[in-house]
């Protein structure tokens, strides 16, 4: 399944599976965290989203993901993903379905839950269920009974509101053979652009012109206010240096935070590796995957085999995470003890690799960690002292109105900023460059906490906003007054064109004739592919392009490009194949209520969620 997902990790359609596959994780894979609530992530009206549920949701969610991209998986998509966003919105989705379901008074009984779990291959011997199998898969995995069987009864009456919102969800055959030839269609167009740059003849803005415009529009040349700050940082790490801590604290400390000090989980691995080059390598995955055979009958054979055919050293030894290679890191830190993972690509290589033991993460002795529980400990208190000491020191300074003065006391000297127009100020956060922006110069503001760091401020000069005179931004005037002259310009060639043509082949001619450019793309779904890089990738576009047909080949107004204008007309198109129609009506038919099942669900979740009081911690999407 894993090889399939990454082979076609592109495709859409094994993305759509993908975010499934993260969700149903979520939802039905991380158990009850009441005992781990360090915090809220959220509150769904009643209900708290704890912070431990959102972290395991998220590595749930990263893990997937890893599992089936593997090196694929960069820091840049994983930003893209946001599994931050992705995990916090199916929790409240789980805990809108299933406040819903309680409502309704639906649940799984213990019977349905008892059977759920009997029919889980994971838990037979012989294909019956077994209860030693069980406790010990679940000993094994580290998961208690209790836990593992709420979550059950979770999916379970996840599935029965599943089933009742959807019940009225129905696609005739007619209904499903529109979505496939309207889906399954390809177009090739003519693109006619108009480039205002590009516009001759259009001329100059008079006098008359430059003086309208900035009667109405005066606003857009208004200079913005700006301010010089002098400004003081209370961080945590300044007062963190001269915290004094006691051995009770660093116990108590260490006590309630062991989570902090953990070691890394640790399996004992045994490798063969076979290099391949670019003419070898199917030759080399072949003799890869003749070796699996061998290799998973026991450690013996497997160790037999790396010594004749690896090319690396031989022999056990204890791996990280961090230490193995991407690709391996997922697939051998989720195989089980005695099992092989691979044959696996890593890039210039095959790599098999066999999992002898499990060493899991466990809590460190305080003896080993002293130093490290020092220091996070000297840096909450850092943290207690810089609130206080701001808040004492903002006290003094709005009586005194001596900001270098009184900070000097408390060792901390303050600094000078330029102007600064607006937020986007590297040294001083938005929020504080906001809050001065209202104050009249030689005020203090007030104490402004950006994260752990707190700020005292004061307005050294300010300069307010103001609309400079016409004289003084009369070449930008005159700058927009041509550049809008050039795009009614170009718009109006367009469509000018636009109102002669009744098809492509008139468009065509139109356009050459007032000598504009012209493209014809290659065909396209205007659905489910990528638009041409020449149109703008906007739904407002696809709609555009589901409205053209043969009998109304020429869309009738230019669409707004990015500051050119285009004219788009249906050069061919590429109808649906009955005959896949045929083969593929079930399949098809069955997409399409599963479609609209989605849409149903979307449905309610949205009206819900408008309706309940939905509340994210801001420190969760940061």
């Amino acid at each position: 399944m894993l090889d399939v997902l990454r082979r076609n990790a592109g495709s859409w359609v094994i993305k759509i599976i993908l975010g499934f596959i993260a969700v149903t994780f979520i939802w039905w894979g991380v158990g009850s965290y009441s005992e781990r609530e360090r915090g809220v992530a959220a509150t769904v009206g009643d209900t708290k989203i704890s912070m431990g549920e959102l972290s395991e949701a998220i590595t749930e969610m990263e893990k997937v993901y890893r599992d089936v991209y593997g090196a694929a998986l960069t820091p840049e998509m994983a930003k893209a993903i946001n599994f931050r966003k992705q995990a916090i919105d199916s929790l409240i989705q789980k805990t809108l379905i299933l406040s819903e379901a309680k409502k309704l008074g639906l649940s799984a009984s213990d019977e349905e839950v008892q059977r759920e779990i009997a029919a889980a291959p994971a838990f037979q011997v012989n294909g019956q269920f077994s209860p030693d199998q069980y406790q010990a898969t679940l000993k094994y995995n580290r998961i208690s009974t209790a836990s593992y069987e709420e979550s059950r009864r979770q999916e379970l009456t996840m599935r029965k509101m599943e089933g009742l919102l959807t019940a009225g969800a129905h696609v005739t055959e007619s209904e499903a053979h529109d979505l496939f030839q309207m889906t399954s269609r390809k177009v090739r167009l003519l693109v006619v652009s108009a480039d205002p740059e590009k516009i001759k003849g259009v001329a100059s803005p008079t006098e008359g012109e430059i003086a309208a415009r900035y009667e109405q529009a005066k606003e857009n040349y208004r200079i913005p206010a700006r301010v010089k700050l002098l400004a003081a940082r209370f961080e945590p790490a300044f007062f963190a240096r001269d915290a004094a801590v006691t051995e009770e604290e660093i116990r108590a400390f260490y006590e309630g935070n062991s989570d902090k000090f953990r070691d890394e989980e640790q399996r004992l691995v045994s490798q063969i590796y076979l290099p391949y080059t670019k003419n070898d390598k199917e030759a080399v995955a072949k003799k890869a995957a003749e070796l699996l055979m061998g290799a998973g009958k026991g450690k013996a054979e497997f160790e037999a085999l790396a010594k004749k055919h690896s090319k690396m050293k031989t022999g056990e030894s204890w791996t990280r995470r961090g230490d193995a290679k991407p690709e391996m890191a997922g697939p051998l830190f989720s195989a089980a003890v005695d099992s092989v993972v691979g044959p696996i690509d890593v890039g210039g290589g095959i790599l098999l690799a066999r999992v002898n033991r499990i060493r899991f993460a466990e809590n460190l002795p305080l003896s080993n960690v002293k130093d490290r529980v020092v220091a996070l400990l000297r840096q909450e208190k850092g943290k207690d002292v810089a609130v206080i000491k701001a808040y004492e020191a903002h006290t003094k300074v709005s009586s005194s109105k001596d900001l270098k003065g009184v900070c000097a006391a408390y060792g901390i000297s303050p600094s000078e900023t330029g102007w600064i127009v607006d937020a986007k100020n590297e040294k001083i956060p938005p929020t504080v460059v906001q809050e001065a922006l209202l104050l009249p110069a030689g005020e203090i503001g007030p104490v402004k906490t950006v994260g752990d760091v707190h700020y005292l401020f004061q307005v050294v000069a300010k300069e307010d906003s103001r609309i400079p005179g016409p004289a003084d931004v009369r070449d930008r005037i005159a700058a927009d007054v041509s550049r809008e002259k050039r795009r009614v310009a170009a718009q109006a060639e367009l469509e000018k064109i636009l109102a002669g043509a009744k098809n492509a082949s008139d468009l065509a001619q139109g356009a050459k004739k007032a000598g504009l450019p012209s493209v014809t793309t290659a065909l396209f779904s205007p659905i489910s592919d990528p638009l041409p890089e020449n149109l703008p990738p906007s739904g407002e576009t696809r709609k555009s392009l589901l409205s053209l047909s043969r009998k109304a080949p020429v869309l009738g107004k230019a669409i707004d490009a990015s500051g050119r204008f285009l004219a788009l007309a249906l050069a061919d198109e590429q109808k649906a194949d009955e005959k896949e129609w045929a083969t593929r009506k079930e399949a098809f038919l069955r997409s399409a209520v599963e479609q609209k099942k989605g849409r149903m669900i979307a449905a309610f979740l949205a009206e819900r969620r408008a309706k309940e009081k939905v509340t994210i911690n801001p420190e969760v999407l940061k």
